[in-house]
């Protein structure tokens, strides 16, 4: 008898419950709910990531959960500096094609102005703006609201690889353009003369930022859509025809600007993906020095790293060896 009133009473406590807040059973309200976070300027954490996961049954790869477990964590900062066989092999055609270029510049200059006309002028003026930095902060910005708005991460991340990868570019091009000091065309002092102060000609800083856009949008969405780095590149391209046609930069100028655009910004958006691509590189991370007690930074180069076999490979083949290898690879998963 007594049970009975103890579960009467219950029943009764949790109606009263539910009366005076109704459950939300409505799937729809309950994803919207979920997903809010995306449409936020900073974007979801890494516990809402893997909440809508789960909401959503989506099982996450190794590496994604990684990054999003780490997101909330103290990180250093990796610099990449190795080039992979594909980016070398980049690099290696594009400085024989400088190289030609450089010993023909005046020529292909003289070409360039010989066929200006009224066609190629408003060409220009389009591969002009597609080259500066309020072009390329327009493109990121763009694409970080608007993946903002329709909830799509990828294009989010394209944004914010764009400004990272455009900060990065444009560090080295002032570098660069600051060390030799190469004369413009415009200025008719020759395609040799190096070393001046103001001048900036080598190399292009538009075509790098061009070429820092495509190279984002084509690493983000080549494997979705073929056709987008022949667009892409095509339209960087532009940019580094308008440079010539302008008078600003030598054909060498642009050639390697746009090189250099592309390979640094493969370079940042591996750091920035937490060096998923395994590369060589210098890790900055911040520190107390131990004799002063101040603030510094230090400075570790890391090599690539290489998977050793696992030890119960030499195990002989059987249940021993199965068991083995399981305790194995635990341990491994749980120092990383």
């Amino acid at each position: 008898m007594k049970s009975k009133l103890v579960l009467i009473l219950t029943l009764i406590f949790s109606f009263q419950a539910m009366a005076e807040k109704p459950l939300n059973l409505d799937y729809g309200s309950m994803v919207r709910e979920v997903k809010a976070c995306r449409k936020t300027i900073f974007g979801c954490t890494a516990e809402q990531e893997i909440e809508i996961a789960k909401f959503n049954g989506t099982i996450l790869d190794s590496y994604t959960l990684e990054s999003y477990l780490s997101q909330d964590k103290e990180k250093s900062i990796f610099i990449p500096l190795a080039l992979d066989n594909t980016e070398l092999l980049t690099l290696a055609a594009a400085t024989s094609l400088g190289v030609v270029a450089f010993r023909n510049d005046q020529e292909i200059m003289d070409v360039v102005q010989n066929h200006k006309s009224q066609i190629t002028k408003p060409i220009a003026t389009v591969g002009n703006f597609l080259g500066t930095g309020t072009a390329g902060l327009g493109i990121a910005a763009g694409s970080y609201f608007i993946g903002m708005y329709f909830e799509n991460d990828k294009l989010k991340r394209a944004g914010l690889f764009m400004v990272g990868s455009s900060l990065a570019s444009a560090i080295a091009v002032t570098a660069v353009k600051n060390t030799f000091g190469r004369s413009r065309p415009i200025k008719g002092e020759g395609p040799y003369s190096f070393f001046n102060s103001g001048d900036k000609s080598f190399y292009s800083g538009h075509t790098s930022e061009a070429f820092t856009i495509a190279t984002v949008i084509s690493e983000m969405y080549k494997d979705d859509y073929p056709v987008v780095p022949y667009v892409a590149y095509g339209i960087a391209a532009i940019t580094a025809y308008a440079r010539m046609h302008d008078q600003a930069h030598w054909a060498s100028d642009v050639i390697i600007g746009a090189v250099a655009g592309h390979l640094v910004t493969k370079l940042a958006m591996n750091a920035f993906n937490g060096n998923k691509e395994n590369r060589s590189g210098v890790e900055i991370y911040p520190g107390i020095d131990p004799n002063t007690g101040g603030f510094m930074l230090f400075l570790e180069y890391k090599g690539k790293q290489v998977d050793a076999p696992m030890k119960c490979s030499k195990l002989p083949e059987g249940t021993a060896r199965i068991n083995a290898c399981l305790a194995e690879g635990f341990a491994k998963a749980a120092k990383h």
